[in-house]
C-alpha cells in the first residue's frame, strides 16, 4: 500500500504542473478536485495497511441509511444484553443458554461464560478489557486516518494552488493569458481542500469516533451486568 500512496504523490506533483486548459471562471475545477482526493488517498496509503486502508473505505458506509452496519450491531447488541440479563433475572436459565449460544456477538457469549463460572469482578474486567482493545484497535486506526484527511485536505487543496500559481507565472507573458480565470483555477484548490477537511473528512471522523464510544460503552454496561448478575447469585 506504501508503494502505491508514493506513486500517487508523485503522479500529483506531476499533475499538478499539469497545463489546465480551461481559462473560464467557475465553481468547478476538475483539475483542482483530482489534487485534492487523490492528494488526500495518497496519504492514507502511505500510512496505513492494507487492511486500515480498506476499513478507512469502508467507514463510508456508515453515513449511508440502510448499509451503516457498525451502528445498527451495537443497538442488537444491545437488545441481547437486555435479554440475556432478563432471562437469566427470571429464573430461565435455559433459554439464556440458547440465546447467547446463537448470538453473533462475543461480548453476549463472553456474558454468559462468565455468569456459568460465577467470575468474580476482577475476572470480568480483564475478559472485557480485551473485548474493548480489540474493538479500539480494530476501528481506531480507521478513525485516525479520517482526522488525519481532515488535517490534510487544506494541504493538498494548498500543493494544488501553489502548483497552479507557478504555472500562472510562467504563463503570464502569454498574451491571451486571462489572470483572473488563471487565479481562480488556482484558488479553487485551497477551497476543495479546506471543504474537504472542515465539511467531510472531519464531521465523519468525529461521527465515526462517536459510533466507537457507543460500542465501548454498550460493553462496559456488559460487564456491570454481569457483576450484577454474579453478585445477586451468591447473595
Amino acid at each position: 500500500m506504501q508503494i502505491i500512496g508514493f506513486v500517487l504523490l508523485g503522479f500529483i506533483i506531476w499533475y499538478g504542473f499539469k497545463d489546465r486548459s480551461d481559462a473560464v471562471i467557475s465553481a468547478f475545477d476538475a483539475h483542482a478536485l483530482v489534487m485534492v482526493l487523490v492528494g488526500s488517498c495518497s496519504a492514507v496509503l502511505v500510512s496505513s495497511s492494507h487492511t486500515t486502508a480498506w476499513r478507512t473505505l469502508l467507514c463510508l458506509r456508515e453515513m449511508l441509511p440502510g448499509l451503516a452496519l457498525f451502528g445498527r450491531s451495537t443497538r442488537a447488541m444491545e437488545v441481547e444484553r437486555n435479554q440475556l440479563s432478563a432471562l437469566w433475572r427470571d429464573g430461565k436459565r435455559s433459554q439464556a443458554v440458547d440465546l447467547a449460544a446463537n448470538s453473533r456477538f462475543p461480548a453476549v457469549k463472553q456474558m454468559l461464560e462468565l455468569i456459568l463460572n460465577r467470575a468474580n469482578e476482577a475476572s470480568s474486567n480483564k475478559t472485557f478489557t480485551e473485548l474493548r482493545h480489540e474493538e479500539i484497535s480494530r476501528w481506531q486506526p480507521a478513525i485516525h486516518n479520517w482526522e488525519m484527511l481532515a488535517k490534510l485536505g487544506p494541504a493538498f487543496g494548498m500543493v494544488g494552488t501553489i502548483t497552479g500559481m507557478i504555472q500562472l507565472f510562467r504563463n503570464m507573458s502569454s498574451e491571451n493569458l486571462n489572470i483572473g480565470a488563471s487565479m481562480s483555477l488556482a484558488l479553487l484548490a485551497t477551497l476543495y481542500g479546506v471543504a474537504f477537511g472542515a465539511g467531510v473528512a472531519g464531521p465523519i471522523g468525529h461521527y465515526l469516533n462517536g459510533l466507537l464510544d457507543d460500542r465501548l460503552g454498550l460493553l462496559e454496561r456488559c460487564e456491570k451486568s454481569v457483576n450484577e448478575i454474579v453478585s445477586r447469585g451468591e447473595r
